[in-house]
C-alpha cells in the first residue's frame, strides 16, 4: 500500500479531514467561547521578566521586518468566508497588530509580540523569479512555483476555502496557468488539507495533476491527525488559548511563524529569536 497510493485517496482523505484536523493545528474557525471573568494587567512579576528579555535580545535588529515584506504584491482577503457565509480564517481580528513599530504591550512576551507582527504581514510575495507565496492566508503558507507548462503548488493549507483564495489572489497578478502538480511536504493537515481549493478530482483521475508526497505520507497523516487527533485538539486549546478573546490581554496569535527557506532574504540571525525545527527530512518520496 505504501507506493501504490491513488491520487483520489490523498485528495479524499483531505476532503474528510480538513475541517476537524484544522483544531488539531491550531487552525481553522473556532467559535469564542465567552470570558470566564475580567481580564488581567499583567503582575509585577510578569512586568519585570518581560522588561528583563528587552534587555537580553538584539530588538534593535529590524533587518527581519525589512525581509519579511520583501516581494511584497498585494494583501488580498482579510475575511475567508464559506459558500454559506461562515468564516474559515480571518486576520481582521488581529488589526490591533497592524502596527509593525509598536512596542509590546505590558502583558505579553516581547519577543512572542514581535513574532506576532512579523506573521500578520500577509498577502502575496514574489520570492524569486517564477516562486511566489501567499502568506498568512491560513496556518501555513502556499507556494507557487512557475513552470513552462503550468504551476506547481505547494502545501496547499488547512481548507479549500483559504488555498481557493489564496491563488485566487496569485491570479489576480499572474499568468492564469494551469495546476499540474501539487506537493505535499508533510502530514500536518495545514500542509495538504485545503487540496481541493487548487485542483479537482477530475483532472486528478485525467492524470492532468499529479500530487506528491513523502513516503508514508498516508500512514503518518492517520496515525498523527486521526489516531492521536482528541489529543491534539485539547493540546491545541493550551497551545493557542483559540477561545479567548483576541486582544493584548487574550490571544494575540499563538500561532507559527512564516519563516521557511523559501522566504528571500532569509537571514541566520532570526535564530536569534526563536529556535525554529525546520522540519522533518524527508529522502524518500513518491508520488500518488
Amino acid at each position: 500500500m505504501k507506493c501504490k497510493l491513488i491520487a483520489t485517496a490523498a485528495v479524499f482523505l483531505s476532503l474528510t479531514l480538513s475541517a476537524p484536523l484544522a483544531f488539531a493545528s491550531g487552525g481553522g474557525p473556532v467559535t469564542a467561547a465567552e470570558p470566564l471573568g475580567v481580564e488581567k494587567d499583567a503582575t509585577s512579576f510578569t512586568q519585570e521578566i518581560n522588561k528583563d528579555l528587552l534587555k537580553v535580545l538584539p530588538f534593535k535588529d529590524s533587518r527581519d521586518f525589512v525581509n519579511a515584506q520583501k516581494g511584497f504584491i498585494a494583501r488580498g482577503e482579510k475575511v475567508i468566508k464559506d459558500g454559506a457565509g461562515n468564516i474559515i480564517f480571518s486576520t481582521k481580528e488581529f488589526d490591533f497588530m497592524q502596527d509593525l513599530k509598536k512596542k509590546a504591550p505590558a502583558t505579553v512576551n516581547p519577543s512572542l509580540w514581535r513574532q506576532m507582527l512579523l506573521v500578520n504581514i500577509a498577502g502575496l510575495f514574489k520570492v524569486h523569479e517564477h516562486i511566489y507565496q501567499v502568506r498568512n492566508y491560513d496556518l501555513s503558507n502556499l507556494t507557487v512555483i512557475e513552470g513552462k507548462s503550468g504551476l506547481i503548488i505547494m502545501d496547499p493549507l488547512v481548507s479549500a476555502e483559504a488555498a481557493k483564495a489564496a491563488l485566487d489572489l496569485y491570479f489576480e497578478h499572474r499568468p492564469k496557468k494551469p495546476v499540474v502538480a501539487v506537493i505535499y511536504s508533510h502530514s500536518h493537515v495545514d500542509h495538504f488539507g485545503g487540496v481541493r481549493g487548487v485542483v479537482n478530482e477530475a483532472d486528478l483521475k485525467a492524470g492532468k495533476v499529479k500530487i506528491f508526497a513523502p513516503y508514508d505520507f498516508m500512514e503518518n497523516a492517520i496515525a498523527e491527525n486521526v489516531m492521536a487527533g482528541n489529543a491534539m485538539s485539547r493540546r491545541a486549546s493550551y497551545m493557542y488559548g483559540n477561545v479567548l478573546p483576541k486582544d493584548v490581554k487574550g490571544q494575540h496569535r499563538g500561532r507559527f511563524g512564516f519563516y521557511d527557506l523559501f522566504r528571500e532574504g532569509h537571514t541566520d540571525h532570526t535564530d536569534k529569536f526563536h529556535r525554529r525545527r525546520l522540519g522533518r527530512s524527508c529522502h524518500r518520496w513518491t508520488a500518488f
